[in-house]
């Protein structure tokens, strides 16, 4: 079967456009862009650090074209891009391709907030996909890590109903733990959760698994045996329930709690303080 698919408008409805000029693609001298304070980010610590990344990995085929708009003096002002076009002179280069458009200043504002918050987010399960599919050390090692324990990282989400024990969804857990340094804490906290209950579908949740896996990256000398005697003797679900009542009335996140007390348990050998 091919991998490849067309572009096909099956159960979309036809659209007519607003009357507009088309754009044009060019490559643009960088010396000619300008950046527009009335609507533009200012660049602080964090947007430097993206700038120098980019520049570090810098390929043509990751770079699409900035947008922007003619103003007077021969100048363009950079609508969209601020992040590429830095990096791009950063490496050295005089020119970047660039569409533009014809737009009144009002309008490329607008613009900027389209492209900037109402754009379609793109899943950490396509992330994750394309990264195995490019052969990325971190998708690969987040790969290892769970397969290692019995269980799949799911390059696609999938209705509750569809989903199966063993299924682990949640990528961006995944890769942090792993690029911190914590890949056999994964695997153990997995191996023990599909150990304790290799049946149970929500035992694979994202809230389930978040607080578990912290915990267990907390305590990451564990050993898989332990672990599931601390499943074992505190169904985990009713942990969960216990550290929202206490977040509650302590007024904490429960996300900070759930783990605590996970880790509380398996520092302690399963107990926990007073009646859960």
């Amino acid at each position: 079967m091919s991998r490849y698919r067309k572009i096909s408008l099956d159960g979309l409805i036809a659209v007519e456009p607003t009357s507009q000029s088309a754009p044009q693609l060019m490559w643009v001298e960088i010396a000619q862009l300008v950046i527009d304070d009335r609507y533009q980010r200012p660049l602080n610590r964090s947007n430097l650090g993206a700038i120098q990344r980019i520049a570090k990995q810098f390929r043509w085929a990751r770079f699409s074209p900035v947008l922007i708009a003619p103003i007077e003096g021969g100048r363009y002002a950079l609508i969209d891009g601020q992040h590429r076009a830095h990096a791009a002179a950063l490496c050295g280069f005089e020119r970047i391709p660039a569409m533009v458009t014809l737009v009144a200043p009002e309008e490329q504002a607008q613009a900027f907030i389209e492209i900037n918050t109402r754009q379609i987010r793109i899943r950490s399960n396509t992330i994750y996909r394309a990264a195995l599919a490019a052969g990325e050390d971190w998708a690969i090692q987040c790969r290892a890590a769970v397969a290692d324990a019995g269980c799949r990282l799911m390059t696609r989400n999938a209705s509750t109903k569809d989903k199966k024990p063993g299924q682990v969804f949640c990528i961006d857990l995944i890769r942090n733990l792993v690029e911190g340094g914590r890949k056999t804490a994964v695997t153990n906290g997995l191996k023990a959760m599909l150990a304790f209950d290799p049946d149970a579908v929500a035992n694979f949740s994202d809230i389930m698994l978040r607080p578990w896996l912290g915990a267990v990256s907390e305590n990451h000398r564990s050993s898989v045996e332990a672990l599931v005697e601390v499943l074992q003797a505190r169904r985990p679900w009713l942990v969960i329930e216990a550290a929202d009542r206490l977040a509650e009335q302590d007024r904490r996140p429960k996300a900070t709690v759930r783990r605590e007390m996970f880790s509380l348990m398996i520092r302690k050998g399963a107990s926990l303080p007073g009646d859960v």
